[in-house]
């Protein structure tokens, strides 16, 4: 209603114009003129025709106001439900946990890794699973597949643990890490990252990226 209302401005203005001054003027100009036939002969005074059409005014104020009182509200509702998500946004970014992951040894050209994950946030994170572990050539041709989950049960926050990966060498160059991890925040809450790493050559120390995914996975 409130959008129809900003779009024919024009014709509001009209419609309020006619009713003040329109409607008052045509009920002078009726009981001015004089008929013959018995139907156009007035028998309300002006005064009772005027003070009707005054409660009519009084009624279409009623309406306007309640009309500005709704499309406040609703003003105000907007308003509120857009501080409530903006807040609910903040409390659900400080309870998320936040890691970082980084190579922590292997053998040559990265056999056998050994993977190690810090929670960097203040928040314990429960329920951890590493999955979907996989090796990409240049060519985005798997590799190599982990078919086992990693699970581990808690990291406090500021606490790291370690992850073998139990990975072959590498052989080629321009080889790619990537795989996914889940874990539940102090809410109960799922939180889902997806993570990657490359490697130039096969001798290459992988460097970790760890970005957080929207819609939670279950491997």
């Amino acid at each position: 209603m409130f959008n129809w209302m900003k779009d024919h401005k024009k014709l509001i203005a009209f419609i309020t114009f006619m009713i003040i001054f329109g409607i008052p003027f045509i009920i002078h100009v009726l009981f001015k003129l004089h008929s013959n036939i018995d139907f156009f002969v007035a028998e309300w005074t002006a005064g009772d025709l005027l003070s009707y059409y005054g409660s009519i005014l009084a009624f279409l104020g009623t309406v306007i106001l309640g009309a500005l009182s709704l499309y406040q509200n609703q003003i105000i509702k907007q308003e509120s439900d857009k501080r409530t998500e903006l807040l609910e946004q903040r409390e659900r970014e400080s309870n998320m946990p936040r890691f970082r992951l980084r190579h922590a040894g292997s053998q040559g050209n990265t056999l056998k890794m050994l993977l190690e994950i810090e929670n960097i946030s203040e928040n314990i994170a429960n329920d951890i699973i590493l999955y979907d572990v996989k090796i990409f050539s240049a060519k985005k041709e798997i590799l190599w597949d982990k078919k086992a989950a990693v699970h581990l049960d808690t990291i406090q926050a500021n606490n790291k643990v370690s992850i073998y990966l139990g990975n072959p060498a590498l052989t080629e160059d321009n080889c790619c890490f990537k795989m996914k991890m889940n874990c539940n925040d102090k809410y109960g809450d799922i939180h889902s990252y997806k993570i990657w790493a490359f490697c130039k050559t096969p001798s290459s120390t992988p460097h970790f990226q760890i970005e957080e995914i929207k819609n939670a996975e279950t491997p």
